[in-house]
């Protein structure tokens, strides 16, 4: 076959995930096994919803139809474990009919070496790390796991971050230390954190010059009675763009501050609540019994909200990223390779 009708089989197979994908083939999963290739049969996680086991030459074969170089697969490696954690729920993200879909943050010194975005376009389509690290997760997922649309995939709607959704932080502009790193994890280590999130939400904020009325704009916007947090209060994103973060810094708030503003002011009063939503809906199946409590906040606690700082160096933007469950992290087990590593192709 020429490379085209390999692309096709691909199709054929069902392999992808609508888009043309480089054929896998014997030489090009070795080419990303690397140092690895006589480890290819270790089992490296248990995927829901159809209990397939991810294998390190299956994940590597689903990195490169991603188009991930061969540095890129100790981080896809790390974004599979993290997602195969029980509290991240995976047969539940995989066959709900919400629009999420899982979300990565990679930090430490592995970004640094794939070229990861942090900056400009750093949730779009701009850096190849970005693009193809979440895209292969999300074809594990798809090949391995059996997440497969009009299967069990039944996402009513969707949205773009259904063929890939990763980042990383801008720390060279973050008045902050990384997330992981503020959460205790060790700086020296990297990391991938995996979330289920809906598309984000831009919140624009380019009226004020101070933290406080910048956090005010962002609650605010927030408090939107349809969203899944406003009825299951789980975790939240929140990427503050560099001008944000440091408006809100040069108030004197850290990223706790910020989580806990949110928390005491991003509220929803009961009666935007009642019977609306998941609640009229869900009312017998989860009752809302915290209505009665007062004002609601779209997280049950502080800890729910992770606060990244992602973007260009100017415009006053956040992205709210909406979701439900738990925020799950894996540590980068194998050093990433530099991208001057040979590319399988």
């Amino acid at each position: 076959m020429d490379a085209t009708d390999l692309i096709e089989e691909c199709y054929r197979r069902g392999w992808t995930d609508g888009l043309p994908v480089v054929p896998p083939t014997p030489d090009r999963v070795e080419a990303m096994l690397g140092d690895a290739v006589d480890r290819r049969d270790e089992p490296i996680a248990l995927l829901a919803p159809a209990g397939g086991v991810a294998t390190r030459e299956k994940i590597a074969a689903n990195a490169v139809m991603a188009g991930c170089r061969p540095g890129y697969l100790p981080i896809v490696e790390a974004a599979v474990r993290a997602a195969a954690e029980p509290a991240f729920n995976l047969d539940r993200v995989l066959t709900t009919a919400s629009s999420q879909s899982p979300v990565l943050l990679v930090n430490g010194p592995a970004s640094g070496a794939v070229e990861a975005s942090g900056d400009w376009e750093a949730l779009g389509s701009k850096a190849r790390a970005n693009a193809t690290i979440g895209r292969a997760l999300l074809l594990v997922l798809r090949n391995v796991g059996s997440h497969r649309t009009g299967g069990l995939d039944h996402a009513t709607l969707g949205h773009p971050g259904k063929y890939s959704y990763c980042f990383t932080e801008h720390l060279a502009l973050s008045p902050w230390d990384s997330w992981h790193t503020e959460r205790g994890l060790d700086p020296d280590r990297s990391w991938v954190s995996v979330f289920s999130a809906e598309a984000p939400l831009t919140i624009v904020d380019m009226g004020h010059d101070s933290g406080a009325a910048v956090l005010r704009t962002i609650c605010e916007s927030l408090a939107i009675p349809g969203t899944y947090n406003a009825y299951f209060r789980q975790d939240l994103w929140l990427v503050l763009s560099p001008q944000h973060a440091g408006l809100i810094a040069r108030d004197g708030l850290s990223r706790a501050d910020v989580a806990l503003h949110v928390f005491e002011h991003a509220r929803l009063d009961p009666d935007r609540l009642r019977g609306r939503g998941l609640y009229g809906y869900l009312d017998e199946l989860l009752p809302p019994t915290w209505l009665d409590d007062g004002p609601v906040s779209i997280v049950d606690s502080p800890d729910r909200i992770l606060v990244a700082v992602a973007g260009g160096d100017f415009g006053g933007y956040t992205a709210a990223l909406f979701g439900s469950g738990s925020t799950t992290t894996a540590a980068v087990e194998a050093a990433a390779r530099p991208v001057t590593t040979r590319s399988a192709s």
